[in-house]
């Protein structure tokens, strides 16, 4: 019986640490190599953790990317959970290392443990990720092992020529694009020659009204009127547009012909009228009163603007 009573407590401390035991299944740590590192390289460690559910990693106990040493930093700690499967909670823990250590010769290196903790509630269990050592190198030796001089350093790689010619040839092509685009507009707009081609006569008539309109005022039936050349240049458009002659009972069939011109119908109706009072009726000052000047080159503006079909 009183053997019984000494024994009885180591049972108790058993039971209890039993439990305890069974809360955390496994760490299994999964390195690089471990030999080649030099000064400035990274490396990375993965555990993977197994714990009996309900137990969790605690978030808070998770390592901090910091300086562990003088040589070496945690830069990343990346945890990933993937759940609950047959009773067993599974992590996988990512840690990487960069190590500033320069040897003077081939040393080995450990990276500490990382303790981390389960939790259940109040039930807190510790959690630990081995520690792993590697062995470093020196970027060169001091002393020479053999025959000859200490290793010589090689000198730094020259740069080599960058591959151009397809960039070349991109932009020759994207340049020959952007030229045929721009002469199509041209070629549209009438800028340039392409507005002394014939099938622009309204454009070659809005450029040469403003010029003919400061000529000397006269009689508007008079060749040298510069109003009276102005209503000629317009009328001059029509015949060429249509291939014939336009009069004023024509309007209709030329609307009909040329469907766009419709927009500008009553402007051009009374140019028709104007013409028809300054060279016929001959009453010219009233033909200027009824189309001024101005609104005669607007007219012609507004007719090379329908002929480009920007209207």
């Amino acid at each position: 019986m009183e053997r019984f009573a000494r024994i009885l407590p180591l049972l108790l401390l058993l039971a209890g640490a039993a439990p305890a035991a069974a809360q955390l299944r496994s760490v299994d740590l999964y390195a690089p190599r471990g030999f080649g590192y030099v000064i400035g390289d990274t490396l990375t460690l993965t555990a993977e953790v197994a714990l009996d559910a309900p137990f969790v990693l605690d978030p808070a106990s998770l390592p901090q990317p910091r300086a562990l040493d003088y040589w070496l930093d945690l830069r990343q700690a990346r945890l990933a959970d993937h759940g609950v499967r047959d009773g067993v909670h599974r992590y996988t823990l990512d840690l990487v290392y960069q190590t500033f250590y320069a040897p003077l010769e081939p040393r080995r290196m450990t990276i500490p443990a990382v303790s981390l903790f389960a939790i259940d509630g109040e039930r807190r269990v510790p959690v630990e990720v081995p520690a792993w050592s590697f062995l470093m190198s020196p970027l060169r030796e001091i002393v020479a092992t053999g025959p000859g001089p200490a290793m010589v350093l090689r000198p730094d790689i020259s740069p080599g020529p960058i591959p151009i010619a397809a960039l070349l040839r991109n932009l020759a092509a994207a340049l020959g694009v952007a030229l045929l685009a721009f002469l199509a507009l041209a070629w549209q707009m009438g800028w340039g020659p392409f507005g002394r081609r014939r099938a622009r006569p309204f454009t070659r008539a809005a450029r040469a009204i403003p010029a003919t309109l400061r000529a000397p005022a006269g009689d508007p039936g008079s060749p040298a009127s510069g109003y009276g050349s102005a209503l000629r240049m317009l009328h001059r458009a029509f015949d060429a547009t249509d291939g014939r002659g336009v009069f004023a009972e024509d309007l209709p069939g030329f609307f009909e012909r040329h469907m766009a011109f419709r927009s500008a119908e009553l402007e051009i109706r009374r140019l028709f009228d104007a013409s028809r009072r300054a060279f016929f009726g001959a009453d010219p000052a009233g033909a200027q009163r009824d189309l001024p000047p101005a609104d005669l080159v607007a007219l012609a503006r507004r007719l090379r603007a329908v002929e480009r079909g920007t209207l």
